[in-house]
């Protein structure tokens, strides 16, 4: 990855999200919404389990780049889910490589006006390890999916929706 975020800029990114974090439960607690504030916390503490689950995986470079890609391309709103519970890393460096590669590419062809989430699934299926990924918005009709070696791709278009899978067989 040649566009790595320093410690300093992740702990300053990190202050910024909690901040407004706070912002938002503050604000909620003030108009008397309690619900709200309970579901802000709850969703913080899955979010929480999820990295806590991709830590488990001992992927560095995937966990990296998965821990700074909201802030790193902000264009996308990005969810993560990981339900795998062994990782590659024999395969971690392509993976990181392999999505880095893709949205570089797609932040230079999307629209910076349209608002595009991103759900990002970790998971082990049939003997392959995957990071599936769920593209919501209005994205280019030729999107470009990066090559890296030991790498499948397969890609699905829908009208709003492109659903991409990127695996890799796990040995053993």
């Amino acid at each position: 990855m040649d566009n790595s975020i320093t410690v300093a800029q992740a702990l300053r990114h990190a202050r910024h999200d909690f901040l407004n974090e706070l912002q938002l439960i503050q604000m909620k607690l003030d108009l008397g919404r309690g619900q709200d504030v309970k579901s802000i916390i709850r969703s913080r503490a899955e979010a929480a389990v999820q990295l806590n689950r991709l830590t488990a995986l001992k992927m560095p470079a995937t966990e990296n780049w998965l821990l700074t890609a909201e802030w790193r391309f902000p264009e996308f709103r990005f969810h993560l889910e990981c339900l795998a519970e062994a990782g590659m890393a024999t395969k971690d460096a392509a993976f990181a490589d392999w999505l880095e590669q893709f949205f570089t590419s797609l932040k230079k062809q999307a629209d910076p006006a349209s608002d595009t989430s991103c759900r990002t699934t970790l998971k082990e299926h049939q003997s392959a390890f995957e990071i599936g990924l769920e593209l919501d918005g209005n994205l280019p009709d030729a999107l470009e999916l990066p090559e890296v070696p030991g790498l499948l791709i397969k890609k699905d278009i829908a009208a709003d929706n492109t659903k991409i899978i990127v695996s890799a067989k796990m040995e053993g």
